[in-house]
C-alpha cells in the first residue's frame, strides 16, 4: 500500500461529550472515552475493506470496547447497533460480544430483507457467532459514501450486568467510493480519470479546459472538531501526457489552497495519484468563506500549474530510501540533453555517506527506451547527475525507474515524464539585410538593385519567407512608397521582421519580385 495513503487512513479522533460520544471517520474510528461503570471506555469500530467495490460483496464490521486507560478489553458487552444510510435505517440489531470483540461478516446482496446467520444469547437476546462465525446478509452496503451509525451499550463484563444507564455512541464512517470518468486529451485520445472520494460519495465531475472539477455534500456548519481530515484522489494514467506536470492549483469552493494540500504519487506504474488533503485547521481557516460559496457542498477544482516544483520524491517499498529527483531544462523536448539531478537519502540510518549501485531505466510502452547499471552517492549533498537525449520518435510519457539499490529488489521507484517535441527553430532575418534595407530606403540603391538583392536572397536561403503564392509581374517594378517606408523603420529597428517580411510577402503576390519553386 501507498505509503501516503497508509497515512491517510488513520483512525480519526473524536471529541467527548458527557456519556454521548460522536465520532466521524474514513473506514474505522475510536471514540473518546466515556465513563462505564468505573471505567473509562473506548469503542473501537471500522469497516473492512474500506472502499467500496461493487464487484466485491463481502466486508466485516468490527466492534471492540476497551479500557482507555490500559488498552484492554472489556469482556462480555452487548451492543444495540444501529447503521443508517442517507437518513434511512439499514438495520438496527443486538449483538453479543463474548470477549469484547464482534465481528461481523457481512455479504451485500440485492435482496429484500436482512438474514443473520448465527446464534442468540439468552440474557438480552443478543445475536453471537455460532461454531464459526456471524454473517449479515442483504442490502447493505450498496454504494461508497457516510454511514451512520448508533451504538448503545447495554451490558459489559459479564452476561448478566445490564447497565443502569446505557450509553449511547454515535458516528459515522466512509467508504471511500471509486468512480471513472472518461475525458478527452487534446489530441482527442480517450484518457480515464478515476476519483476516489474518502468522505463522501461524488454529486458531480466535469473536465474542461485540462481542469477537473468534482463535488460532494458536504456541511460546512457542523462541529469541524470531529473531522481530522477530508481527502481526495485522482488517479491519471500515465498515458495522459497533458494532464501530468510538476505541481497543481486546488480549489475549494472558489477559495485557492495552499501548495501543500496537493501530493503528487507517482509510486505506480501505470498511473499517477494526486491527494488532496484538507486537514481540520485548514477547513476551520476557509469554512466562512466557503460556507458563502455553497453551505452544504464542497466543489474541488484541480488543474496543473505552470510552476515547476522540484524535486519529485518517493519512499521505497522496503523504507530503506527517500528518493529524490529534479531535472534541467525544465521542459523535456527531444533531440535536447537533459540532465537529471538523482538524490538518495537512507531513512533509517545515521546518514553516513555510501556509494551504492543501482539500476536506472526508462520505460515507454512497456519497452525500455534507456537502461543502464551505475553507481552513486547516498546521503550525500552532491546529487548523481545522468545526462539523456531522447529522440522525437520518443515524445509522449515514459516511466523514470529506480530499482535494485544497493542489490535490493524492494529499493525501488518510478517517477512520470513527459517527453514533448522540440519545437522548429525560428529562423531570424541576418542583420547585415538590414543595412541594405537602410540604405535603399535612403535612396542609395534603387529599386530594381533592392528587388535583385532580395531575389538572390531568397534563392539562397539566406532570407526565409512563408510560402507565398507568386502573381504575374505587371511589368513595372515599381514599389509602393509604404514598403520603402518600411524597410527604412525596420533598419531602425521601430518595426520588427515579420513585419518586413509581410511587405516581400506583399511584392511575391505583385510579381515585383519573381522567385522560384
Amino acid at each position: 500500500m501507498k505509503i501516503l495513503n497508509a497515512i491517510l487512513f488513520a483512525f480519526l479522533i473524536s471529541s467527548l461529550c458527557s456519556s454521548f460520544a460522536f465520532g466521524h471517520g474514513l473506514g474505522g474510528e475510536v471514540l473518546p472515552p466515556v465513563k462505564i461503570e468505573n471505567k473509562d471506555a473506548s469503542l473501537s469500530i471500522s469497516i473492512s475493506p474500506s472502499i467500496y467495490d461493487p464487484e466485491e460483496s463481502e466486508k466485516y464490521i468490527s466492534l471492540r470496547l476497551f479500557d482507555a486507560n490500559t488498552d484492554a478489553i472489556i469482556e462480555h458487552v452487548t451492543f444495540e447497533f444501529e447503521l443508517k444510510k442517507d437518513g434511512k435505517q439499514i438495520f438496527k440489531e443486538i449483538f453479543h460480544g463474548e470477549l469484547g470483540y464482534l465481528s461481523i461478516k457481512v455479504i451485500t446482496e440485492n435482496s429484500e430483507n436482512i438474514t443473520i446467520d448465527g446464534e442468540i444469547e439468552p440474557v438480552l437476546g443478543g445475536w453471537i457467532k455460532n461454531e464459526s462465525s456471524l454473517i449479515m446478509r442483504g442490502p447493505i452496503f450498496m454504494s461508497g459514501g457516510l454511514y451512520e451509525y448508533n451504538v448503545k451499550i447495554l451490558s459489559i463484563d459479564s452476561d448478566s450486568n445490564v447497565l443502569s444507564d446505557e450509553v449511547q455512541l454515535q458516528g459515522a464512517i466512509s467508504l471511500a467510493e471509486i468512480k471513472s470518468f472518461q475525458v478527452s486529451d487534446s489530441q482527442n485520445n480517450e484518457q480515464t480519470i478515476q476519483v476516489i472520494s474518502y468522505f463522501d460519495k461524488l454529486d458531480s465531475f466535469n473536465f474542461d479546459s485540462n481542469k477537473v472539477t468534482i463535488s460532494m455534500p458536504f456541511d460546512w456548519n457542523q462541529d469541524l472538531e470531529q473531522l481530522s481530515v477530508v481527502h481526495q484522489e485522482l488517479r491519471v494514467p500515465n498515458t495522459f501526457g497533458d494532464f501530468l506536470f510538476t505541481t497543481y492549483q486546488a480549489i475549494v469552493n472558489d477559495i485557492p489552497l495552499p501548495d501543500d494540500t496537493v501530493n503528487i504519487d507517482d509510486y505506480s506504474f501505470e498511473d499517477r495519484t494526486i491527494h488532496i488533503v484538507l486537514n481540520q485547521e485548514l477547513l476551520k481557516q476557509i469554512r466562512n468563506d466557503a460556507s458563502k460559496y455553497s453551505d452544504d457542498m464542497i466543489i474541488f477544482e484541480l488543474q496543473p500549474s505552470d510552476e515547476v516544483k522540484f524535486p519529485l520524491e518517493f519512499a521505497t517499498p522496503d523504507l530503506r530510501y527517500k528518493v529524490f529527483l529534479s531535472w534541467e531544462p525544465e521542459v523535456i523536448k527531444s533531440g535536447k540533453e537533459v540532465t537529471f539531478f538523482l538524490s538518495l537519502e537512507e531513512i533509517f540510518s545515521d546518514k553516513t555517506k555510501k556509494i551504492v549501485e543501482y539500476d536506472l531505466s526508462i520505460v515507454q510502452n512497456n519497452s525500455e527506451i534507456f537502461s543502464k547499471h551505475l553507481v552513486g552517492n547516498v546521503n550525500s549533498e552532491l546529487p548523481n547527475s545522468h545526462k539523456i537525449q531522447f529522440n522525437e520518435n520518443q515524445v509522449g510519457t515514459a516511466n523514470f525507474v529506480l530499482s535494485n539499490i544497493d542489490g535490493n529488489s524492494l529499493s525501488k521507484g518510478n517517477f512520470i515524464l513527459v517527453i514533448h517535441p522540440s519545437e522548429p527553430e525560428i529562423e531570424t532575418v541576418p542583420a547585415w539585410i538590414k543595412n541594405n534595407a537602410g540604405w535603399w530606403a535612403e535612396g542609395a540603391i534603387d529599386d530594381d538593385a533592392f528587388v535583385q538583392g532580395i531575389q538572390f536572397l531568397i534563392k539562397e536561403n539566406v532570407l526565409l519567407i512563408p510560402a507565398t503564392s507568386s502573381g504575374e509581374n505587371s511589368g513595372s517594378n515599381e514599389i509602393p512608397a509604404w514598403i520603402k517606408n518600411n524597410a527604412g523603420w525596420w533598419a531602425e529597428g521601430a518595426i520588427d521582421d515579420d513585419a518586413f517580411v509581410q511587405g516581400i510577402q506583399f511584392l511575391i503576390k505583385e510579381g515585383i519580385i519573381q522567385i522560384q519553386n
